[in-house]
């Protein structure tokens, strides 16, 4: 054994040797380009422009590139070029890496998430009546190959929404009364799209999270090689499999750095910086700072704690979690890093669901009856769900979304979002039983049981994780579950597998389930406060709004109420009013509500930055995925001091 382990030891050190040789080769070689402030671009860059692999910088980017915004804390300094940033991904979709080198839509949103700004596109205004959205891009913005970006590949991914044959159907926010956009791109730099009505909010969506921007940024001059109308392929599957961003290293990007290896079906991803990139730092140099993205695929949360104790991590934004605190904490100086603590600014972690449409008509009378409701709230201990599930880390508090959404910016938003957060947060078995009598459930079995109004005992499913999948919203259950029971309420655990607990959850067959509630824009996604969707506590309801009657139930009582209020947020064109509208709609929670439980939020989100790794923010937001945190605080301006070209 002790002579296997000395020959791996001189067969790795070789294997350093001989790398660490090549690296110093590479170094030496660029050391002659100046990678401080005064150089416009990368050494590496330099060299393919001398070497004549690469055109002059002033051909490589757009006539007015995107300048990366430096206010916030954290920021330190313009940066020096190179070096390799080490991470982890758990998923080979690359979900967490989009999040942060994965965003390039037509308009940004905010680092504060207080409204937009320009991406690719460096204006956009609407006509009065809001039903024409006209953009216009940047000039010169190229691919990551070089071919220009124009309003030609808009309008070849809205072709590919309208043809039948092609998996992508017209978007949510596209459509108005039913009926998709019209889109013309009357030059190669203005995009306009033509709706059938007032659309104030398409703006919003067009710089929601990485998977709007990632359909709509189709690169057609490669594409079309795919495509049936212009090749040998006679349907679109294999144009859907070169379509992929996170799979397919040959498709060109517009993302800062540039996929150029994929092994063993996302296991080892190895990412390059674009020479093409269009934005720039505050003195006009080009970004990305950062040479090359090295990310490894690791499900095993404890593995990625080893990982990153190691010090084998430059920088994470996800998949530390607070349970780990301690240990992070503690492994700082060995493993040469800090530990910045960011928001996931959720309001439930989880919420729980009552579901209003439940399919048995005996509990959906009672869930619509807003006592019943407020026992179960009543019979809900915050306290203990913090304590023992989350060690006491978090706020109990009823369950709300985010309160740093830009709804309630401002005194009287915070002081209404303060009100939400304690409606219906008390707990009390005495109070709860009360209520439960007052509304006649008053008879028992022998096992001291309520019997439902026909005569059947009051049994409610609790559809809950496993603990394997989540020992924080398990234990959270089982808490629930237990003071439920004082109430002379039976109570059945469910447990299904994680998909089978979504579909159940979205079909709106189930009684009451888990979510984790977070989110700071409720143009976009609404379904937390207004039943737009199937999903949540409204499933039936949500698809008959989605369906446009033609499936679910039709709203009644305060649904149908927050319903109209979402309907007028999308035909007004004053954004404090529609703000205001928000707030109508938080107030009908309060007053009428609850329609989903809270247990404890506000939990820190984990981010782990080596000592050597610089301008990463502070603080900042990573729970809503919508407004694209971290990959708004522009992580291509993020720097490694230490020994690199």
């Amino acid at each position: 054994m002790e002579l296997i382990k000395i020959i791996r030891y001189v067969f790795l050190s070789g294997i350093i040797l001989v790398f660490g040789c090549l690296d110093q080769t590479v170094k030496k070689d660029l050391s002659t380009y100046s990678s401080g402030l005064e150089s416009k671009e990368s050494p590496m860059l330099a060299r393919m422009v001398k070497e004549g692999k690469l055109p002059p910088l002033v051909e490589r980017i757009p006539e007015n590139p995107l300048v990366a915004k430096t206010d916030f804390d954290g920021y330190e300094q313009p940066g020096g070029y190179g070096g390799t940033w080490h991470r982890f991904h758990s998923s080979p979709e690359l979900g967490s890496w989009k999040m942060i080198g994965g965003y390039a839509p037509l308009i940004r949103w905010k680092f504060d998430c207080s409204g937009l700004e320009p991406g690719t596109a460096e204006a956009w205004e609407f006509n009065q009546e809001g039903s024409v959205l006209t953009i216009h891009l940047r000039r010169g913005i190229k691919w990551s190959d070089g071919h220009p970006f124009t309003a030609e590949s808009f309008a070849f991914f809205y072709q590919l929404c309208l043809d039948t044959r092609h998996s992508y159907e017209p978007p949510v926010w596209c459509l108005v009364d039913g009926k998709p956009m019209e889109v013309e791109t009357p030059d190669n730099y203005t995009i306009v799209m033509k709706f059938a009505g007032p659309n104030w909010l398409a703006p919003l969506w067009l710089g929601t999270g990485f998977w709007h921007s990632e359909k709509y940024n189709i690169p057609k001059h490669y594409m079309v090689q795919f495509h049936p109308d212009y090749s040998e392929y006679k349907n679109f599957n294999q144009f859907e499999k070169q379509d992929l961003n996170h799979k397919n290293p040959d498709r060109p990007t517009l993302w800062p750095w540039r996929m150029i290896r994929n092994e063993k079906g996302g296991y080892q991803v190895e990412f390059e910086r674009n020479p093409y990139y269009y934005v720039v730092d505050s003195l006009g140099r080009q970004l990305p700072y950062i040479d090359k993205v090295k990310t490894s695929l690791v499900p095993d949360p404890q593995v990625r704690v080893l990982k990153i104790l190691a010090g084998e991590i430059d920088c994470q934004f996800r998949g530390a979690e607070i349970r780990d605190l301690a240990l992070y904490i503690e492994g700082q100086k060995r493993g040469d890093y800090k530990v910045l603590r960011w928001e996931t600014t959720a309001g439930a972690q989880p919420a729980i669901l009552l579901n209003w449409t439940d399919p048995d008509p005996v509990l959906r009378k009672l869930m619509r009856d807003q006592r019943f409701r407020k026992a179960l709230a009543l019979g809900v201990d915050r306290n203990k769900c913090n304590q023992i599930a989350w060690r006491g880390l978090l706020q109990p508090q009823a369950a709300t979304v985010s309160q740093e959404g830009w709804h309630f910016i401002g005194t009287a938003g915070q002081e209404l979002f303060e009100r939400w957060k304690k409606a219906d947060a008390d707990f009390s078995i005495e109070e709860a039983n009360s209520l439960l009598n007052e509304i006649g459930l008053t008879k028992r079995d022998k096992d001291g049981d309520r019997l439902r109004p026909d005569g059947k005992k009051l049994t409610i499913v609790i559809d809950m994780p496993s603990s394997k999948q989540s020992s924080q919203e398990n234990d959270i259950g089982l808490i629930i579950a237990e003071d439920w029971r004082k109430l002379g309420i039976k109570i059945v655990i469910n447990t299904p597998p994680g998909s089978e607990l979504s579909l159940r959850r979205n079909l709106g067959k189930f009684t009451v389930s888990m979510h984790g509630e977070a989110e700071m824009d409720l143009f976009t996604y609404p379904d937390w406060v207004f039943p737009t969707l199937s999903k949540y506590w409204h499933p039936r309801v949500g698809k008959w709004y989605e369906t446009g009657g033609q499936e679910g139930e039709p709203p009644t009582g305060p649904l149908k109420k927050l319903l109209d209020l979402y309907d007028a947020i999308k035909k007004e064109s004053d954004l404090q009013k529609r703000h205001q509208y928000v707030r109508d709609a938080v107030q009908i929670h309060i007053d009428e509500g609850p329609f989903h439980l809270g247990t404890a939020g506000r939990s820190p989100q984990l981010v782990i930055s080596k000592n050597r790794f610089h301008n990463v923010p502070s603080t900042g937001i990573l729970g809503p995925w919508a407004i694209s945190g971290p990959a708004t605080s522009y992580p291509e301006q993020y720097f490694i001091k230490g020994d690199h070209p």
